[in-house]
This record gives structure tokens, C-alpha cells and sequence, in this order.
């Protein structure tokens, strides 16, 4: 039995492996292409400043948010090699199932993320009512 339940385990460490690196790899194409795009828009004639600056804003914004996403992927390829992938990185509990199954880089139990999320919104909040003053 316990050789089963073992096996199970590695199976499933197995598949999420695959599924992280599948992630990594799609992550550096869309950071290949839109490097890519940043290189051309800046080559491109200058018809419309305003416009290939702004471009040049939402890409940049783009890449941030993929190199996040680069940054948790590779924080649980770290995780999984050490044994602590699939246990929230804040209070120590098993991340569900369900949730790695819908996203294999989640550090954070629902509970935790909840917290998270409505902790950032409310410093956010915060930070604009300060620049309002």
C-alpha cells in the first residue's frame, strides 16, 4: 500500500514538474516575442510618438507581469526539488489539489491568498488616498 501511495506521489510531483516547465518554456517565448516587438517598435520610423510609447508602456508592462509569473514558476521548480512544493509558503498548510491543478505555481493556500489579495488592495487604496492629499 504504501508503495502505491509513493508511487501516486512521485507521479504527481512528476506531472506538476512537467506542467512548471512547460509554463517556464511558454513564458520565455512570450518574453522572446515581445522583446522582439519592444526591439522593432523602437527601430520603426517615429510617425507617432505618443503612439509607440505607449506601446512601449504596454509591453514593458506585459514583461513585467510575465517575469512574475517567470519568478513563481521557477520558485516552485525550487520548491518541488526540495520537498516543500504543494505546502503555502505562509501558514505552513497543504495548497488543495484543485488549486494546483489550476495553477501548478501557486505558493499560497485560497485562505492566504484571500488575505494577501485583500491586504494589497486595501495598502493600495491607502497609498492612492495618501497621493491624494
Amino acid at each position: 500500500m504504501r508503495t502505491s501511495i509513493a508511487r501516486n506521489q512521485n507521479n504527481s510531483r512528476e506531472t506538476h514538474r512537467k506542467i512548471l516547465l512547460n509554463k517556464k518554456a511558454e513564458i520565455l517565448v512570450a518574453l522572446g516575442i515581445n522583446a522582439k516587438r519592444l526591439a522593432e517598435t523602437r527601430t520603426e520610423a517615429e510617425e507617432d510618438a505618443l503612439s509607440t510609447a505607449n506601446e512601449e508602456s504596454v509591453r514593458l508592462r506585459i514583461n513585467r507581469v510575465l517575469f512574475g509569473q517567470l519568478s513563481q514558476v521557477e520558485c516552485s521548480l525550487d520548491r518541488l526539488k526540495s520537498g516543500d512544493y504543494g505546502t503555502c509558503v505562509s501558514c505552513g498548510e497543504a495548497i488543495a489539489a484543485k488549486r494546483l491543478q489550476a495553477v501548478p505555481w501557486a505558493l499560497y493556500c485560497l485562505a492566504c491568498q484571500d488575505q494577501l489579495f485583500h491586504w494589497e488592495t486595501e495598502s493600495s487604496i491607502r497609498v492612492s488616498l495618501l497621493k491624494a492629499s
